[in-house]
């Protein structure tokens, strides 16, 4: 992953810098779009099967930049390409099926995620480790889990709560080295969490979200290097802690679904391991200045506009005033302005009354 000064720099502006003929603007575009594209085949696709789809990605970014115009179009353009890899491989974004698994990598050192996730699990708070197992098990309703987070602050911060107490006691007992582990949970960062768990609504809460991701290089990061213990987790790692919340109309517990089968992958050799942390740089090295007589980008100048997905807010965003309330404001103006105008016509006519008669 890529910590550069120009992290504050939207891609929007990387984009118009990179069509005024600046290359290393290009390159830095074409990084943060590699990390992103990285950060969402691996939470998409359990192991290393999400790498050759990103590559090619990668490779038609590349090659198609230069055909991209208009700077607002860049993001849903980029990110059609990587769909449209993942999804003839499988795991497009409306593939319905869990991705549980245990495959060791280089961020968990070669050992197993889900055993690794078991040894820390008698350290977690209780609730929260309730959480991550009822949370990631697609069988367990969302009500139950949002049953159990009410007292924790609400499901989705209470699952971001969850998951950074895991990373924490995954860094610090198990050596495994995270890169990004808040000490507290950003309340901006909640929908990730339900990303993970798979628990987005719809496939258009999917693509807003992961479009959105590309404001925020850390937070992929972050989304990277938890990936193995995501699918571990949806697995089934934390199954055996789940207690599933009496149901109010039996009064019985709702039985605890069976994890999903788990799918292993062979320890890779050393030398071969990937490094999750580590995006590819196909799409960096391959991207180049525009042609000097390309015609020029809409909006040439510079200047600081939000780039698309920074639009993208979390699923609980605020709703517009409905239209019948602007529409009783308007018929109140008129309303008023039709009685003063009554009133001024009534009295001329008083007026020229008295007048005549006088």
């Amino acid at each position: 992953m890529t910590n550069n000064p120009m992290q504050s720099t939207t891609v929007i502006q990387l984009f118009r810098k990179w069509r005024s003929g600046d290359e290393s603007s290009g390159q830095e575009m074409a990084q943060r779009f590699s990390d992103w594209y990285y950060a969402i085949s691996t939470i998409r696709v359990p192991g290393q099967a999400g790498r050759p789809p990103m590559e090619q990605a990668c490779q038609s970014f590349a090659q198609g930049i230069v055909s991209v115009t208009r700077p607002r179009a860049l993001v849903d353009w980029a990110h059609d390409l990587l769909e449209r890899e993942l999804d003839q491989v499988g795991f497009g974004m409306s593939a319905t099926d869990t991705t549980g698994s245990d495959n060791p990598n280089a961020m968990t050192r070669n050992r197993s995620p889900i055993q690794l996730i078991q040894n820390v699990a008698e350290s977690l708070d209780p609730k929260h480790r309730n959480i991550l197992a009822l949370a990631y098990d697609t069988k367990v309703a969302l009500t139950d889990v949002d049953r159990i987070a009410d007292e924790l602050g609400g499901t989705p911060f209470a699952m971001l709560q969850a998951r950074y107490q895991l990373k924490q006691a995954l860094r610090d007992t198990q050596d495994v080295p995270f890169a990004v582990v808040p000490e507290e949970a950003n309340m901006d960062r909640v929908p990730i969490s339900l990303y993970e768990a798979q628990r987005l609504a719809s496939v258009g809460e999917i693509a807003d979200l992961e479009k959105w991701l590309l404001s925020d290089i850390d937070l992929c990061k972050d989304i990277a290097e938890f990936s193995a213990f995501v699918h571990a987790l949806r697995g089934g790692a934390l199954s055996q802690w789940a207690e599933v919340p009496t149901s109010t109309t039996t009064g019985e517990a709702a039985p605890v679904s069976e994890p999903p089968p788990v799918k292993s992958e062979p320890i890779a050799e050393a030398e071969e391991a990937q490094a999750p942390q580590e995006a590819p740089e196909e799409a960096v090295s391959s991207i180049s200045a525009p042609p000097v007589d390309e015609a020029p980008v809409d909006d040439a100048p510079i200047t600081p506009d939000p780039e698309p997905e920074e639009v993208v807010s979390a699923p609980a965003a605020a709703t517009a005033p409905p239209e019948a309330s602007k529409g009783s404001a308007l018929r109140g103006i008129l309303i008023t302005g039709a009685t003063i105008t009554g009133a001024i016509i009534l009295l001329l006519m008083i007026m020229i009354y008295a007048l005549r008669a006088g």
